[in-house]
């Protein structure tokens, strides 16, 4: 399991790759995949990272709506610029 200081350096990194990524793409929610991030232009070691750092969070407790539609194919998934900003509140308030 990460340490927290650990949790809060992998979320800030990703939302920083994220951000870097949504600046690059048309960004906008995706729905009706039915099959989750792998949609996504997201390379797929950021995606697996992306998917550790919210297990690792839901582990500990921390249960966001955002994260939980990174790869839903039930509702819109969330948009890579919402998800950066997310993940940088997360690491920010993360103690």
């Amino acid at each position: 399991m990460l340490t927290i200081e650990d949790l809060k350096v992998s979320a800030a990194s990703l939302a920083i790759e994220l951000a870097g990524i949504a600046a690059d793409i048309q960004d906008e929610p995706i729905s009706a995949t039915g099959g989750g991030s792998l949609h996504r232009p997201w390379p797929e070691p950021l995606r697996k990272r992306l998917i550790g750092v919210r297990t690792a969070l839901f582990q500990r407790g921390v249960f966001d709506p955002i994260l939980a539609r990174i790869d839903t194919a039930t509702v819109t998934q969330t948009s890579t610029r919402e998800l950066a900003e997310e993940l940088a509140k997360i690491a920010e308030a993360l103690k």
